[in-house]
């Protein structure tokens, strides 16, 4: 009888064992599941003790920093800087809150622009993107001549079908002026909508936004011109196609006299 309580025992413990190990397995699964996104708010997100937007500030977490997605938001029907989303669980260094997910991203943003001073340039950025787990991204490049006036093409096609998220990175990206927001839900075919810091000396300065009959985006484009040339970004869907995926593709073309 002795030996039989023993050995009930035994297989108790062995029993707990077996159940604690699998538990610690299973919650290292769900830790490696979790995924990593990027703050692409130029001024950074704040993190918040609770769902609730205005609930107490635990951090605030910088441009391009790194926070693990906990719990995706409840409801998306938030609305800041045009763009849409809720307050998702994450996880920032030590520390667990709520974030506004519209400002987040699987890819990371760029160090800086590539049309301002220190010659940044879209390959080094598309180095980068290469960097992020499971994500395909493409990259093009063409120069053409319009009899005398030269463009250069300089596309990356990335993995997503966001437009928020293409949008954010395209304006970081190639320098889209900051009061141009994320282009506002419309069913008018095109839209203009002019910089309202657009300086005298500019032809034009815009976003410009396309969308079928039906209201999806067709591209989003800003165009800069002024004497001696200009440039332009321009989202739109990508012709390209990688494991069935299908992707959207941002395109900076420069323009000289």
């Amino acid at each position: 009888m002795r030996l039989m309580n023993c050995f009930q025992k035994q297989l108790t413990l062995m029993g707990l064992t077996v159940f604690l190990v699998l538990q610690l397995a299973f919650r290292f699964v769900e830790m490696e599941d979790n995924t990593t996104f990027y703050v692409l708010a130029p001024s950074g997100l704040n993190l918040r003790k609770d769902a609730d937007p205005n609930s107490a500030k635990l951090d605030l977490v910088p441009l391009g920093g790194k926070v693990t997605l906990v719990t995706p938001p409840a409801a998306k029907n938030m609305n800041i800087d045009q763009l849409s989303g809720g307050m998702a669980q994450v996880k920032y260094g030590t520390k667990t809150g709520y974030i506004f997910d519209g400002y987040l991203s699987k890819f990371p943003p760029p160090k800086k622009a590539i049309n301002t001073e220190g010659e940044y340039k879209i390959e080094t950025y598309v180095e980068k993107l290469r960097e992020v787990p499971d994500a395909t991204v493409l990259h093009e490049e063409h120069t053409m001549d319009y009899g005398g006036i030269y463009s250069s093409e300089s596309s990356i096609h990335l993995s997503t079908q966001n437009w928020q998220e293409a949008f954010l990175i395209a304006k970081l990206l190639m320098n889209i002026p900051p009061k141009l927001l994320y282009p506002k839900v419309n069913r008018a075919v095109e839209t203009i909508i002019p910089n309202p810091d657009k300086k005298e000396q500019a032809w034009s300065d815009e976003l410009k936004v396309e969308r079928d009959k039906t209201g999806q985006l067709i591209s989003i484009s800003y165009y800069y011109r002024s004497e001696g040339g200009g440039w332009g970004a321009v989202i739109s869907r990508s012709t390209e196609e990688a494991g069935g995926q299908k992707l959207l593709k941002i395109a900076y073309t420069g323009i000289a006299d």
